[in-house]
């Protein structure tokens, strides 16, 4: 690819130099973060950490005391490492399809499924709130695991996402970008002496570990902005990508405890981000209203949620449609991403998927995520959603 210092990058990696300074204080500050906010954010909960959201899986999984290989119902549409976490804890992914209106797990599938289950994750996929509820009468007194990954302070008819089931998982490089982290909150009270017993036993990063690790985090960051997104970051992420292809291996999740330095720059940027939520609903709702003449499937809030829209897909009728937009969007300075446009197949090749979810396998092939975060501005969007149109006509 040619160099290119007008690329909008496809997501936004929020770590500045503030973040750095304090993610190197945390860790030498001997005194643990303060998570008083975190109760006014999700109420009196019990928080846990560790090293990454996959991470956090696997621990809550443990942590459930299931027979070995019990089967865990998730959406097939995902990334592959929540099949990992599955596995690393010792048990065996059973996949759910989709729903084609607000992409998380499709009920009447469950419905279908539910007898093989032991435990469920379900995903708030993008920012947007499952249906808890009707899952709940669906599972009975099985174990509700919340994937959150997406959906920091989305909300579910007034409560928010992590606070519905009896566990939730979060990971904090998603959206509110601490550089790394995955929090777990309880709320099923019975599981707490496992929960904490798990977590108690993770080794610890050396601070020299999270010394370098704030440093590279702010290299990263700092390069996938623009100009250096598209001179450096993009190219290089090409190329190592195509070299480097993880989606042909299974990953061995180990978990460790959480770096103070991530634990410390999450704590500090969260007290913030609802103002920020808002300002990415603004630049989203722009995205709507400019794109509400084509033909795309468009991803409109549904009655009571309340959506983060941490990501913005676009749906078309066709993945033939879907590429070559994909690729003339690129030609106008704007990535975006094909999430997960592999999941199936490789779900089929390494983790026993069988060919029954086929509206998953529709949003693999006709999926597309277009930039649309708090830090773009009103020209960004402007131009996002004029291309778009202008993409739309071209094929």
């Amino acid at each position: 690819m040619r160099p290119n210092p007008s690329l909008i990058p496809r997501y936004n990696k929020d770590y500045r130099y503030n973040d750095f300074i304090y993610g190197i204080q945390s860790t030498l500050n001997r005194n643990s973060p303060q998570e008083s906010l975190l109760s006014s954010v999700f109420g009196q909960r019990d928080f846990f950490f560790t090293n990454n959201g996959r991470s956090a899986l696997c621990c809550i999984l443990k942590s459930l005391n299931l027979p070995k290989g019990s089967k865990i119902g998730v959406p097939l549409y995902s990334c592959t490492v929540v099949f990992d976490a599955i596995i690393s804890a010792g048990h065996v992914p059973l996949f759910v399809d989709i729903d084609l209106h607000d992409y998380t797990m499709d009920l009447d599938d469950l419905r279908d499924k539910i007898n093989n289950l032991s435990a469920i994750i379900v995903i708030h996929t993008f920012g947007r709130p499952a249906d808890i509820d009707k899952l709940r009468e669906i599972v009975g007194n099985l174990p509700i695991i919340e994937d959150c990954s997406h959906s920091l302070l989305s909300e579910y008819k007034g409560k928010v996402t992590g606070t519905l089931g009896d566990l939730s998982a979060f990971s904090l490089t998603k959206y509110v970008y601490s550089g790394g982290g995955g929090m777990i909150i309880l709320n099923n009270k019975s599981l707490k002496p496992n929960l904490q017993k798990n977590i108690g036993s993770l080794a610890e990063y050396s601070s020299l570990n999270e010394v370098k690790h704030s440093f590279f985090t702010y290299l990263y960051s700092y390069l996938y902005h623009r100009p250096w997104y598209g001179l450096f970051a993009f190219p290089i992420g090409s190329y190592v990508s195509e070299e480097n292809d993880t989606n042909n291996v299974q990953e061995n999740i180990i978990p460790h405890k959480i770096r103070k330095n991530d634990l410390g720059v999450f704590l500090k940027k969260i007290s913030l981000f609802k103002y920020k939520v808002e300002i990415q609903r603004k630049n989203s709702k722009i995205l709507l209203d400019g794109l509400k003449n084509t033909n795309l499937c468009l991803p409109y809030e549904k009655v009571n949620t309340y959506c983060n829209y941490h990501l913005f897909p676009v749906r078309f009728n066709e993945e033939n449609e879907r590429d070559r937009v994909n690729r003339n969007l690129m030609k106008m300075n704007i990535d975006t991403a094909k999430l997960w446009h592999k999941t199936p197949v490789v779900a089929k090749k390494l983790y026993g998927y069988t060919g029954d979810c086929p509206n998953a396998e529709e949003c693999a092939k006709t999926l597309l995520m277009i930039p649309n975060y708090y830090t773009l501005s009103s020209n960004d969007l402007s131009k996002i959603a004029s291309n778009i149109k202008e993409t739309m006509e071209l094929v």
